[in-house]
C-alpha cells in the first residue's frame, strides 16, 4: 500500500512538472517574434565597398613605404656586419666586442622599429575599421526596417539559404554614399600603441 502511495504521488509530481515545462514553453514561443534573417558578406562589404579599397589603398602604400625603409637599414646592417667580420683578426678583443654589442644594439633597435611599424599598421588598420563599422551600424539598422528583418546573420554562419535574403550590395551602395573614403591615421607616438 505505502509502495502504491509513493508511486502515485511520483506520477502526480512528474505530470506537475510535464504540464509546469510545457506552460512554460509554450510563453517562451509565444513571446519572442518570428524570425525573419537577412545575410550579408561582410568580407565583402570590407573589401569591395569604396571606403574598404580606400583603406587597403592607403595601407598597402604605407606598408611599401615602411618595407622600403626597413630594407634600407638591414642593407646597412649586413654592410656593417661583412665589415666587422672581416676587422675580427685585427681589432685587439676588447675594441672587437665592443663593436659587436655596439652592432648587436643597432639591430635590435631595427628589431624594436619593425615591431612598432606593425603595431602602428594594425592599429591603422582597426581605427579605420572602427569608422567604416560606425557607418554601417544607421545603414543596417534602415535595412532591418525596410526588410522588416528581426537579424542580421553574416554569409560565414550560413549552411543554406534560399535566394533574396542577401543584403550585401544594397548595404556596399549605401556605404558607398555615406562613407565613400576612410583617412588612414597612423598613431604618432608608440604610447598609443597596444603592448605586445
Amino acid at each position: 500500500m505505502k509502495k502504491l502511495i509513493k508511486i502515485t504521488i511520483m506520477v502526480a509530481i512528474a505530470a506537475t512538472v510535464t504540464t509546469l515545462s510545457n506552460v512554460t514553453t509554450t510563453f517562451a514561443a509565444d513571446a519572442l517574434p518570428p524570425a525573419v534573417i537577412a545575410i550579408i558578406d561582410s568580407r565583402r562589404v570590407r573589401f569591395n565597398s569604396a571606403a574598404g579599397k580606400d583603406i587597403q589603398s592607403q595601407l598597402d602604400k604605407i606598408r611599401k613605404k615602411f618595407q622600403l625603409e626597413i630594407t634600407e637599414k638591414e642593407k646597412k646592417l649586413k654592410k656593417e656586419e661583412t665589415t666587422l667580420k672581416s676587422q675580427r683578426s685585427i681589432l685587439p678583443k676588447a675594441t672587437y666586442d665592443a663593436k659587436v654589442r655596439d652592432f648587436q644594439n643597432k639591430v635590435l633597435t631595427v628589431k624594436r622599429e619593425v615591431q612598432i611599424k606593425n603595431r602602428q599598421l594594425e592599429a591603422s588598420l582597426n581605427s579605420a575599421q572602427n569608422e567604416l563599422q560606425r557607418a554601417l551600424k544607421p545603414i543596417l539598422q534602415k535595412i532591418l526596417k525596410e526588410r522588416k528583418a528581426t537579424m542580421i546573420m553574416d554569409t560565414s554562419l550560413v549552411i543554406e539559404k534560399t535566394p533574396g535574403l542577401d543584403v550585401t550590395t544594397s548595404v556596399i551602395e549605401a556605404l558607398d554614399q555615406v562613407l565613400p573614403s576612410v583617412k588612414v591615421k597612423l598613431p604618432t607616438t608608440t604610447n598609443s600603441l597596444p603592448v605586445k
